[in-house]
C-alpha cells in the first residue's frame, strides 16, 4: 500500500492531468464555437422558430377543443385533461398538522436548529473527516522547503 505522502503527490500529480485535459476540451470548444458561430445562429434560430410554431399549435389545439369537444381535433394533435389543484398554502399546512397527514420534514432547517442544541432528543457528536487541500501542490512544495 502506498504512503500517504505517496497518496498526495498521486492526487496532486491527477488533480494537473485533470486540469491539463479540460483546458484542452475547453479550448477546443471555443474554437468549434468560433469555427461553427454561423451554424449555432441557424440552430438557435430553429428552436425559437420551433418553440414558437408549438406554442401556436397547441394554442390552436385548445381553441379546437374548446368549439368542438374534441380530444383528438386533429391527426397529431390531442388534448389530455389534468387535475390541477388550486389552494392556499398556509391552509394546507394546518390540515396537515391536524391530520397529521402529508408532513415533511425539512432536513436542513431541522438540523441547523438542533445545531444550536435546541431539540432534546437530539445527541450532537463530532466525527473526523479527512480532508484534502485543494491546492496540494501548495502543501507539496511547503513540505519539500521543511528542514
Amino acid at each position: 500500500m502506498a504512503t500517504l505522502q505517496e497518496q498526495i503527490a498521486e492526487v496532486a500529480q491527477s488533480r494537473r492531468n485533470l486540469a491539463l485535459a479540460a483546458d484542452v476540451v475547453r479550448q477546443a470548444r471555443e474554437r468549434w464555437d468560433i469555427e461553427h458561430q454561423q451554424d449555432l445562429v441557424v440552430l438557435r434560430n430553429w428552436q425559437d422558430t420551433l418553440a414558437n410554431l408549438e406554442t401556436s399549435l397547441k394554442m390552436a389545439t385548445l381553441s379546437a377543443y374548446k368549439e368542438t369537444g374534441n380530444k383528438a381535433p386533429a391527426p397529431g394533435v390531442g388534448i389530455r385533461e389534468v387535475t390541477v389543484l388550486d389552494y392556499v398554502p398556509t391552509e394546507a399546512l394546518d390540515w396537515a398538522i391536524k391530520h397529521s397527514l402529508a408532513l415533511s420534514l425539512d432536513k436542513k432547517a431541522f438540523e441547523t436548529i438542533a445545531k444550536g442544541g435546541q431539540v432534546p432528543f437530539v445527541k450532537l457528536r463530532i466525527e473526523p473527516q479527512a480532508t484534502i487541500a485543494q491546492d496540494l501542490e501548495k502543501a507539496l512544495a511547503a513540505q519539500e522547503q521543511e528542514p
